[in-house]
Formats: structure tokens, sequence, C-alpha cells
């Protein structure tokens, strides 16, 4: 039989969100002396020291209080959407949403989704947080991300994932480049010439390994993070590169003019998807999301809940 309570759990959470129980009991507006009773009968409850407080630096969580958290948290989450169900089925979309957006695909998405969701829906409380794709993921299992907008080469084991945006790879060169006026070029054309590499784990741990399953090895002469800065290299004719986010505009930041180049043949696809946690049963509004992102994807929508195309042949 369960003897603690909802409440205790989210007090639970809350001091492990705050990291101390002073600010807990202010945040949730209770007193510290009620937090601090909660946070013992809990203990009390399951048996176990969930968590170590120190006078001057909050509290600590224990190894099975950092277990204990992870299993909470989808619960109170679980009993949050609960509530806000009953109220989105009689007022419409409420409540908390929190996405993660890959970094490199935030310019594509982030204004859009600020535009046309968020601000219609202004019941709704949306956080974003951009990041690296497998540190999101691991937030959204955790229960910190309801979802993450990323690439179906980027998923981690164990997430759902709806596919909303085909990524077909193409080769990005200086609009003076020889091959910048073919429609299509083979990759093995490309053998001997500079790289310029989007130096991000994700790319390094991905698209560099599709590239040379697709029968090129990129010879590497620049680097670096920014998208922008990538696209200004080869623009300036320091080599060429491949991407998969298309912006709408073939010109570098500082006005040099660019080639888009399709890949003849076949080459792994890196599809925009949107992931959430296995465990989850989507909320009305997280399926409201998922929605939109397809809609403004463009892609075939699988049903909520399915597995979703994760293909990258």
């Amino acid at each position: 039989m369960v003897n603690f309570t909802l409440k205790q759990l989210q007090y639970f959470v809350a001091v492990a969100d705050h990291g101390s129980i002073s600010a807990a009991a202010a945040a949730t507006h209770i007193s510290q002396a009620a937090m601090s009773q909660s946070l013992t009968d809990l203990e009390r409850i399951v048996g176990a020291q969930l968590m170590v407080r120190h006078r001057s630096r909050g509290v600590a969580l224990t190894g099975v209080g950092q277990q204990f958290l992870r299993d909470v948290r989808s619960l109170v989450r679980h009993a949050d959407d609960v509530h806000n169900s009953i109220i989105e089925r009689q007022q419409g979309l409420v409540g908390p949403l929190a996405i993660g957006c890959y970094s490199t695909l935030s310019a594509f998405w982030v204004p859009v989704i600020s535009e046309r969701f968020i601000k219609p829906h202004q019941r709704l409380t949306v956080t974003m947080e951009e990041g690296e794709a497998a540190e999101l993921q691991h937030r959204m299992q955790e229960g910190y991300l309801d979802a993450v907008i990323t690439h179906t080469r980027h998923l981690l084991p164990g997430v759902q994932a709806r596919t909303v945006k085909e990524g077909r790879p193409y080769v990005l060169l200086a609009a003076d480049h020889p091959l910048a006026s073919r429609k299509s070029v083979r990759l093995a054309e490309l053998a001997e010439e500079d790289f310029v590499s989007l130096d991000i784990p994700t790319v390094r741990d991905n698209q560099l390994v599709n590239l040379r399953l697709s029968g090129l090895d990129p010879k590497i002469a620049w680097r670096s993070s920014s998208f922008e800065a990538v696209r200004g290299m080869v623009a300036r004719g320091l080599g060429y590169t491949v991407l998969v986010q298309r912006p709408p505009d073939n010109h570098s930041y500082d006005g040099l003019p660019l080639a888009t180049v399709e890949i003849d043949g076949p080459v792994g696809h890196s599809d925009v998807c949107v992931a959430y946690a296995s465990v989850t049963k989507p909320s009305l509004r997280l399926r409201a999301f998922l929605d939109f992102c397809a809609e403004v994807g463009g892609a075939a929508a699988s049903g909520p809940g399915e597995r979703g195309r994760r293909d990258t042949a």
C-alpha cells in the first residue's frame, strides 16, 4: 500500500530543483518547518535517506534520492497532466510545456514556434531550452523537458519520435566553384577537395560517419562550431561542406553568394523529429505541439504514441 502523498512528492521535487529547503519552501509558499517535516515523513515512509541536509550549503541527494527523483518527477508530471487534461477538455490548451531544441535547429524552429504556437495559446506556459541533442534528451528522460526537437540520427534509445521534416543532406559550395552550376554531384567528385566541418559532437558522431558510409572520407581543412561561420568560409572558397538545414537565402552573413547542389546517389537522411519520453502518454498540449511541428515541417504525420519514422536510409 502506498502511504506517501502526492504533496510530499511535489515538495521533494521542489527541494531537489531549488537546492535547499528554504528556497523550496518559499517557492511553494509553505513554512520551512513544514517543508522539512514533510521530507522527514517521506524518508520514514520509503525507509531510506533521500538527501543530506547541510546547514550552509543546502541539500544534496543521496544515490537512492537521485533514483527516487527520476521516478517521482515523472509521477508528479503525470499527475499534473491528469489535472490539466480535465481543464483542457473544457477550456482548451493550458498548463506547462517544456521544449528542448537542438542548437543548430533553433534558428529555424524557435521563431516560428514562438509566433504561431506560443503566442496564440496564452494559457500555456511554454519554456524553450537550446543545447546539444543528447543532453536535452537526457533531461527529457529525467522529466525536465516534455519534448526535444532534434534529428532522427541523434535519437537516444528509449525515446519516442515523430518525424516532422525530411532532412536529406546537400553539398554547399561557393558560387564560383566549378561544380556550382550542377544540379547534382557525386560525393566521390569531392574527395580531393578541402572540407569545412561543422565541428559539434552530433555532426562528428553522425554526419561524418554518414558521409564515410556513403563513400566519401572528407579531407577536413577547416572547422567551426558555428553554422553561419561554416557557410561563410565556404562562400570565401576555403572548401565545401555538407549540411542538412537549408536557409532560404543562399548568401553568407557577409553577403557572399553560395550554391546548393544535391547529392547524386544514396546518402543517409537526418530528418527533423520531435522526441518525447517513451513512458509518457502525451498530454493534449504535447499532442497539439507535435501536430503543429508536423504541419510546419510538412511531413506526413505518424500518430502520437507510435514510433514515428526513424529510418536513416
